[in-house]
């Protein structure tokens, strides 16, 4: 707690103040009680969350490359955070620069944002109240998943044509299923076996396993439940893993969970951002040595110029 302390006083040194909307609460909009409850789930146990499902050493130095990529002459970056992974605020940004958080989620902003609370807003990314041209980075790690594919993603690319300037980046670590599904049978079996490192693992195996396609995604309370009908004790299992049973008792998060996962490929994303309705270039696509780090992969993708912003202007 103290460092976390002494590091948002650090950062707050070297940032300026954030250029914020009107304060707002999740654009109006009430979370449903399930969803709600799920994020304060995680939120209460965002400790035991750990790589791949937050970011490593790796994945951060990918992002800071792609900072200085787009800093260089440019001044410091006006930078958007979707959502409050506090590995990203932590970045070693230039003096000056502004950083502002997006984040749909009062009880993930209360209990994981380490900067300024005044510096994260309580919005749907898709429904930002944000400057055309007002961001010149956008930073997003593992979130892309949670929105609805195919309208989620159409209306956050939307967004960000509106909200990135010319030239800017967009910087997400993606979580992508394998180009062969792997089944759900052999996942457990794995586990059951002693082959699957850690929990954090298991979830996103198991959840890319249950997926059938990107548009109806994997409902959470599926993946708790593939679990608990080959192992019911989970006290048996942690001993039998040697895994710490807080972790294991962390999947319960996802038991009655009606939230559902839509996982994208790269050819997906891509098509979204560089295609309909977006504006953007695929700059760099780069993955990650640790285990399913094919699986999140960094993409940086470039807005076009000001010929294309002009053309984003209503008739």
């Amino acid at each position: 707690m103290n460092a976390a302390a002494s590091s948002s006083r650090a950062m707050n040194n070297r940032l300026r103040e954030p250029e914020l909307p009107p304060p707002c609460s999740n654009s109006g909009k009430a979370q449903p009680p399930i969803a709600a409850a799920h994020w304060q789930d995680i939120a209460r146990q965002w400790d035991r969350v750990g790589p791949p499902l937050r970011p490593s050493p790796q994945d951060v130095a990918f992002c800071v490359d792609a900072v200085r990529r787009r800093s260089g002459d440019n001044g410091p970056p006006r930078v958007l955070i979707l959502g409050v992974t506090p590995e990203l605020y932590s970045l070693p940004w230039p003096g000056g620069t502004d950083v502002l958080a997006v984040d749909y989620t009062p009880s993930m902003i209360e209990a994981v944002w380490p900067g300024p609370r005044e510096a994260a807003i309580c919005e749907d990314w898709t429904a930002m109240r944000l400057a055309a041209g007002s961001r010149d980075l956008v930073l997003c790690d593992g979130g892309i998943h949670l929105l609805a594919y195919p309208e989620g993603h159409r209306a956050l690319v939307r967004k960000l044509r509106h909200v990135v300037a010319p030239g800017g980046l967009c910087v997400f670590r993606l979580f992508i299923p394998p180009p062969q599904r792997e089944s759900h049978e052999a996942v457990l079996q794995d586990l059951l076996s002693g082959k699957i490192a850690n929990v954090n693992v298991l979830k996103l195996r198991l959840a890319m396993a249950l997926q059938e396609d990107a548009v109806r995604g994997v409902e959470l309370h599926r993946v708790w439940e593939a679990v608990h009908q080959v192992a019911p004790d989970f006290d048996r299992l942690a001993g039998r893993l040697d895994w710490p049973i807080e972790h294991l008792l962390a999947f319960n998060t996802y038991r009655d969970c009606r939230i559902r996962y839509c996982f994208l490929s790269v050819a997906e994303v891509s098509h979204l951002f560089c295609g309909d309705p977006g504006v953007f270039r695929l700059d760099a696509v780069t993955a990650p040595t640790y285990e399913l780090g094919e699986r999140c992969p960094t993409v940086v993708l470039r807005r076009g110029g000001p010929d294309a912003m002009e053309r984003d202007r209503p008739q």
